[in-house]
C-alpha cells in the first residue's frame, strides 16, 4: 500500500480570476458614459432670432463669444491676442475666400462684437458672418 497523498497546499490554481477584472472594466464603462457627454458641451451663447437666416453648411471657421465678453476658438477660450495668432496660422488663400463665422450672445454690447471683427480682419480674414437662430415663423406680420 504505497500510496502518496497529495497536500491541499501543492495543488494551487494557475487560471487568473476574470471575475474583479470584469467588475472593474463595468464601473469604468459606467464611469466613461456618464462623464463624456459632460465634456463634449461648449460655451452657452444665446443667440438672436432672425427671420432671413440660413444654415451654412461648411467648414467655416466658427468664433464664439459669450455674453461675459470671452472667446471661444475651435474648442478652446482665448484671449484676443491668442485669438488673433490662432486665426492668422489659419489665414490661407481659401479660408481666407470663406472667411470667418462669428457667433454672439445676444446680449453682449455692440462693442465688443466690433472689436471681434476687428480681431478677424486684422489676422487677415475680410469676409465676417454673423451666426442666428432660426426665428420661430409666425402667421401675422407686423409692418
Amino acid at each position: 500500500m504505497a500510496f502518496t497523498l497529495k497536500s491541499r497546499q501543492n495543488n494551487q490554481v494557475a487560471d487568473i480570476n476574470m471575475v474583479p477584472l470584469i467588475d472593474v472594466m463595468l464601473v469604468l464603462l459606467i464611469i466613461f458614459m456618464v462623464a463624456a457627454p459632460m465634456l463634449t458641451t461648449g460655451m452657452d451663447v444665446s443667440l438672436p432670432e432672425s427671420r432671413t437666416g440660413k444654415n451654412i453648411e461648411s467648414q467655416i471657421p466658427v468664433v464664439t463669444l459669450a455674453g461675459d465678453g470671452s472667446y471661444q476658438f475651435e474648442g478652446t477660450f482665448l484671449n484676443a491676442f491668442q485669438l488673433q495668432a490662432e486665426l492668422k496660422k489659419l489665414a490661407t488663400g481659401s479660408a481666407i475666400a470663406q472667411g470667418v463665422i462669428v457667433r454672439g450672445d445676444q446680449h453682449v454690447s455692440y462693442g465688443k462684437v466690433v472689436e471681434l471683427m476687428d480681431i478677424i480682419r486684422e489676422a487677415g480674414f475680410t469676409n465676417v458672418g454673423l451666426s442666428s437662430q432660426q426665428a420661430v415663423a409666425t402667421t401675422g406680420s407686423t409692418r
